[in-house]
């Protein structure tokens, strides 16, 4: 039995790593039983472990409870051990397009707005409380780092428009890195340091964009061996980027952590989709939603514990001056700017209800309060600053965060638009439908399940019909429809080793672009035709192109899978929207309308193949009688799927006849 070496570590006065570890444990066990009172009381799991984090602090001497970061650590641990965690997973998980198609208001959010938002705050302090404006800027600058945790999660559970949650997710990643790298000049100025504007501002876009460039390589360089890793080995992988990265850039290299982190997390995550299996992007959505799990349950009681109760009770008053300055400046940043972006920039309007979900959704976190006590014991004002900041979060985490859902739902902004209820009973019939034809083929109808799909398929039915379409709802659910069958082709036949990621990475672009399209109303007359691809997309296909793949880069066999996969996408699509004719509230001509417009995407895809035939000669006729060969095994492996997902085979038969189908499918190239 290993000696105890409290007295040793007590003499030291630092606490041992067997120690740490167990209280981190406790924590993080406490975490989870907290998460069972967070669901019962319907408030966020954050929420819940910051109150009873403070509270915690507050009993801790007579309780015995006792944060284990003070000062600087805390700063280390959340940097170093935390924000790759949490910003690599929330630039995993956002859409890299809609991130993209929105980085003109995301990037003014994050550094203009911030910018003001600092500079009014730390006006408000130089006048208000005559501290020295250098410093009063400073607290400005690391209080304006917003922390969308809470938010966020309350909007994905309403289900509030895809922009607005790009907007509040993509502000969030990126003004945390340029709190941090502002905040450093800053206090550099502050304790002394002789700096001009022209020299920040050179210092400040050096830091940030390196920063991102950094972690841009090393996304890439990642990018470039996915199609050759299983899920444990990608699963590794991504770990090692979101790490790697961020250390590389932020301790080694001088440049912005944080940058690093969210352009790794972009490229990988954008990427995805053509170059990693299934499997792997499965294995990431469970791994990444783990440790964001872990990562957020431990840094929110941390939080709790690491505000000072007694700090707060001392400066109540610049507390209060402090959260009113923060909400009013918020505020000010934020709707001159939209409002300036919608009518110079030509962005999509956002409307009013959006911008006051954005102003509300400010909230401070963890990066606020770990630049706070990071603060050096040398700045006089460092016990206002860390009680300002304290006072801040609990606030906007007590007060926003619990009443965001509120005003989300009176603002409407969380009610389905009726094309998509309509088409989430369509979904839901598919469902039903699908549920019969396993139970058929396995031999296994039962007459209790038959009668409950019965009875969903005509509750089903009955809320179609009360859901009153106009003509324009009408095409836009029948386009959407068909769209979104196509897209499942294409991700299909590239995840089985039939599509090749240029092709695919074209195909969901382009398929992208129309379901947008769809989604904005604008699907009357012709809309649904092939668009050019927007200048963001056609230069993120240049930057790709130089990937090496697994097959190898054939042109006229990328262009042959192209038109292969073009053709059976329609077809499906198609066949897919047969079923919408017997829909309540769709009429046959909207239908019909939209089904002659794949019909005529099949002809074009079936034109390109046989001028394919005619210029590649014997060579065509060979791909094609390989292209025929494989999808006759992938139906097969699917079909082994359906046995293995209601347990009448083993997954991993099913697995390596997947792996077959690939391996025989780069024998036969």
């Amino acid at each position: 039995m290993r000696p105890s070496r409290a007295a040793a570590d007590d003499s030291r006065g630092a606490m041992s790593l067997p120690e740490w570890v167990l209280q981190i444990s406790v924590l993080l066990a406490g975490a989870v039983l907290l998460g069972l009172l967070a669901r019962r009381v319907r408030l966020q799991l954050t929420v819940v472990l910051t109150v009873v984090g403070f509270l915690a602090a507050w009993l801790g001497e007579p309780l015995g409870i006792e944060n284990p970061l003070r000062g600087e650590t805390f700063e280390e641990v959340l940097v170093f051990l935390f924000l790759p965690v949490l910003i690599f997973a929330a630039a995993l998980d956002i859409s890299t397009r809609a991130f993209f198609r929105n980085l003109g208001p995301i990037l003014v959010l994050a550094t203009i707005a911030f910018g003001i938002s600092a500079v009014l705050v730390g006006l408000a302090l130089y006048f208000g409380l005559a501290i020295p404006l250098t410093a009063a800027l400073l607290f400005g600058a690391l209080i304006s780092a917003t922390d969308p945790v809470a938010v966020v999660a309350i909007f994905r559970q309403l289900g509030v428009p895809e922009r607005l949650l790009t907007l509040v997710e993509g502000e969030s990643m990126l003004n945390d890195g340029v709190a941090i790298v502002l905040f450093n000049i800053l206090l550099a100025i502050t304790l002394g340091g002789e700096a001009s504007f022209v020299g920040g501002l050179v210092s400040f876009f050096g830091v940030f964009f390196g920063g991102a460039a950094i972690g841009a390589v090393v996304g890439f360089l990642a990018a470039l061996v996915l199609p050759w890793l299983d899920r444990l080995a990608a699963a590794a992988l991504s770990v090692a980027v979101a790490y790697g990265g961020f250390v590389l850039a932020d301790y080694v290299l001088g440049f912005s952590g944080v940058m690093a982190a969210v352009a790794a997390g972009l490229v990988l995550g954008g990427l995805a989709p053509s170059r990693a299996s299934a499997e792997v992007r499965e294995a990431w959505d469970e791994l990444w939603e783990s440790l964001d799990y872990i990562a957020n349950a431990l840094l929110f009681l941390l939080i709790g514990l690491a505000i000072d109760p007694d700090l707060i009770v001392e400066n109540i008053g610049a507390i209060v001056l402090a959260i009113l300055v923060v909400l009013v400046a918020r505020a000010v940043a934020v709707v001159p700017l939209v409002s300036a972006l919608e009518r110079f920039a030509g962005i999509p309007r956002l409307g009013r209800r959006n911008e006051a979900v954005l102003i509300w959704g400010g909230l401070r976190g963890g990066v606020a309060l770990a630049l706070a006590l990071a603060l050096p014991e040398s700045l006089p004002e460092r016990e206002t600053f860390v009680a300002m900041t304290g006072g801040v979060v609990l606030t906007t985490l007590l007060l926003n965060a619990t009443t965001i859902g509120t005003l989300v739902h009176r603002l409407g902004l969380d009610e389905p638009s009726r094309p998509e209820r309509f088409l989430a009973g369509v979904a839901r019939l598919a469902g039903i439908k699908a549920a019969r034809e396993r139970l058929e083929d396995l031999d296994l109808e039962d007459p209790t399940i038959s009668a409950q799909l019965d009875d969903a398929e005509h509750s089903t039915r009955e809320e179609l019909k009360l859901i009153e379409l106009n003509d324009e709802e009408e095409r836009q659910v029948v386009t959407r429809r068909g769209l979104f069958v196509e897209r499942e082709t294409y991700q299909h036949l590239s995840d089985v080793g039939l599509l090749r990621p240029p092709a695919t990475r074209t195909l969901l672009h382009e398929v992208d672009d129309q379901i947008e399209e769809a989604g904005l109303d604008r699907t009357s007359g012709n809309a649904l035709r092939r668009r050019e691809r927007p200048r963001v997309d056609r230069l993120a296909q240049r930057l790709t192109g130089w990937l090496p793949e697994p097959a190898g880069e054939d042109p006229e066999e990328i262009a042959y899978t192209e038109a292969s996969a073009r053709r059976l996408a329609a077809r499906r699509a198609g066949e897919a929207l047969e079923e919408l004719e017997r829909m309540p509230g769709i009429e046959e001509e909207a239908v019909e309308d939209v089904k002659q417009t794949f019909a005529r995407w099949e002809q074009e895809a079936i034109t390109s193949l046989e001028e394919l035939d005619r210029r590649v000669g014997e060579g065509g006729r060979e791909l094609r009688r390989h292209q025929a060969e494989a999808l006759a095994r992938v139906a097969s492996t699917d079909k082994l799927q359906e046995l293995a997902e209601v347990g009448l085979l083993p997954q991993e038969m099913v697995h390596r006849a997947a792996q077959a189908v690939t391996a025989k499918e780069r024998t036969d190239r």
